[in-house]
């Protein structure tokens, strides 16, 4: 009998706190991984550094390829990057996104900003763009240029369609730093590839 009751009391559920010990474990564990994560994303950089004076294909299609030269400083985020079609770049405190798309038709200028517009709404719905202004490259490179305003943060949105129109470069940049961004977007330039229209 003494064996039985000692079988029982070992059988019978134990009290309500003994379910919070595991579950304190697994919650310890959890924050431990995170904030490991966290630690090693702000000692590792994240950028990739673009060396200065290096000029880069961003984009190619239907006859032409878009091309900037980077200055000293830029670095590409790969993880956010994704090769002729989108790129996160930075610059000390300046995020710079590119983005290459293509129009389903021949749009004018002010359709490809109006499009842009909704992109960026898109993203973050407080965003809104000013009416734009004409911006060209120091190759000659023709496009629109504006202010970008939301919630978040001030910047500008700036696009290039290539010349033949077939796909388009739009570029947003945030920071306290703009200037750089001004300055990499005017290498712009698009070459003629074989092939194209």
């Amino acid at each position: 009998m003494v064996e039985a009751s000692e079988e029982l009391r070992h059988a019978r559920p134990r009290g309500p706190r003994s379910g919070w010990v595991p579950l304190g474990i697994s919650t310890a564990v959890v924050v431990v991984l995170l904030g490991g994560w966290a630690l090693v994303n702000t000692v590792l950089p994240s950028g990739t550094p673009v060396a200065a004076g290096q000029s880069v294909t961003i984009a190619s299609a239907e006859g032409h390829e878009a091309k900037l030269t980077f200055g000293r400083g830029w670095e590409i985020f790969p993880g956010d990057s994704s090769a002729g079609d989108n790129y996160r770049l930075g610059h000390g405190s300046t995020q710079l996104r590119l983005n290459v798309t293509l129009p389903e038709r021949r749009a004018s200028d002010i359709e490809l900003w109006e499009g842009m517009r909704n992109i960026v709404r898109v993203g973050d719905p407080s965003a809104s763009l000013t009416d734009p202004q004409p911006v060209t490259t120091a190759s000659g490179a023709e496009g629109l240029t504006g202010v970008m305003h939301s919630n978040r943060n001030t910047g500008t949105a700036t696009l290039f369609p290539s010349p033949n129109k077939g796909f388009v470069i739009e570029a947003t940049a945030t920071g306290s730093g703009q200037g750089e961004a001004e300055r990499l977007l005017q290498t712009l330039r698009f070459d003629r590839v074989g092939g194209g229209a």
